[in-house]
C-alpha cells in the first residue's frame, strides 16, 4: 500500500502561499479502498472509503490518531503522518460501512500547516471545525442519514469534541484514548495542551464504549477512567482490555462494533 508522504509543512508552506496546489486526485490502496482529500472549513482533510462503497443509512467514520507529533527528542514533528497508520486498518477491518478521516496536515498539503496543529493545539476548535466539516463531507458521499464515530489514541478526543457538537451521532466508541488531557498531560509530565478538553464536558446523550489497554503505558486506564464514565452516563460502557496502546485493537473489531449494541 503506497502512502502519501507530505513534504516538510513549514518548508512547503511559502511555495503553496505563492502557488496553491489543487487537491491530490484519489490513490488506490489495498482492499478495494481509495484515499482523497476532503474539503474541512475551506482547508484539505485525508480521508479514505471503499471505492465501491454503497449507500447505507449509518457510516461509521474512524479518526486517526495523533500520529508523529514529535520526535524521540521531544521536539515537533516536521510532519505528523503517522508511519502506522492505526485508525486506517481499524477502518478497513469494520464490520459495517465504514470511512476513515485523518488528523490536520496528516497526509496533505496545506499551507496552513504549521507545528502548532498537531502539537499544542491539536485539540484546539479550529481543529474540531475542520473534522467535524469533513464529516459532513464523508457523510453526504456515503448518503448516510446517522454516523457513529470511532477514535484510537488522539483520534478518540477528537471524535468526543466532535460527538458533542453534532445531532446525528448514533454511538461513539474510543480506543486508548486520553479523553482527559489535561490529566494525561499531567500524567506523562507533559506541557499543557491548548484547546478543548473531553473532561470539560457533561455526559453525551449517545451510546458510547470507552476502551482502555491494560498494558498501555501511554494512555494508562485509570487517569480516563472517570472522565470515560461520566461521558458515557450509566448506559454507557467503560471497559479496561489486555491491549497495548496500539495492539491490537484492530484484531477485534467485530467484538468492539457490537459492544455498541449488545445483545440481550
Amino acid at each position: 500500500m503506497g502512502l502519501w508522504r507530505r513534504v516538510t509543512p513549514l518548508v512547503l508552506a511559502p511555495l503553496l502561499a505563492a502557488s496553491p496546489i489543487a487537491a491530490r486526485p484519489a490513490e488506490t490502496l489495498d482492499g478495494g479502498w481509495a484515499r482523497f482529500e476532503v474539503a474541512a472549513a475551506g482547508r484539505p482533510l485525508a480521508a479514505a472509503m471503499p471505492s465501491k462503497a454503497a449507500a447505507a443509512p449509518i457510516l461509521t467514520i474512524v479518526i486517526e490518531g495523533d500520529g508523529q507529533a514529535h520526535d524521540r527528542r521531544g521536539r515537533a514533528s516536521p510532519d505528523p503522518t503517522p508511519d502506522k497508520a492505526v485508525g486506517l486498518d481499524l477502518a478497513k477491518a469494520w464490520p459495517a460501512p465504514a470511512a476513515w478521516l485523518g488528523r490536520p496536515c496528516q497526509y496533505v498539503q496545506d499551507a496552513a500547516c504549521t507545528s502548532d496543529a498537531w502539537t499544542t493545539h491539536r485539540f484546539s476548535d479550529t481543529a474540531v471545525v475542520m473534522t467535524d466539516a469533513a464529516v459532513n463531507a464523508l457523510k453526504a458521499r456515503a448518503g448516510a442519514d446517522q454516523i457513529v464515530l470511532v477514535g484510537w489514541s488522539g483520534g478518540g478526543v477528537m471524535a468526543t469534541l466532535v460527538a458533542a457538537r453534532r445531532s446525528d451521532v448514533a454511538g461513539l466508541i474510543t480506543l486508548a484514548a486520553p479523553l482527559d488531557v489535561a490529566a494525561w498531560t499531567r500524567s506523562r509530565g507533559l506541557s499543557p495542551l491548548q484547546g478543548l478538553d473531553p473532561a470539560d464536558l457533561g455526559p453525551l446523550a449517545v451510546p458510547q464504549v470507552h476502551l482502555t489497554g491494560a498494558f498501555d503505558p501511554l494512555v494508562r486506564p485509570a487517569v480516563v477512567r472517570d472522565t470515560a464514565r461520566r461521558l458515557a452516563g450509566p448506559q454507557g460502557q467503560v471497559k479496561t482490555w489486555p491491549e497495548r496502546h496500539d495492539c491490537c485493537w484492530v484484531a477485534h473489531v467485530e467484538e468492539i462494533a457490537a459492544g455498541l449494541n449488545p445483545g440481550p
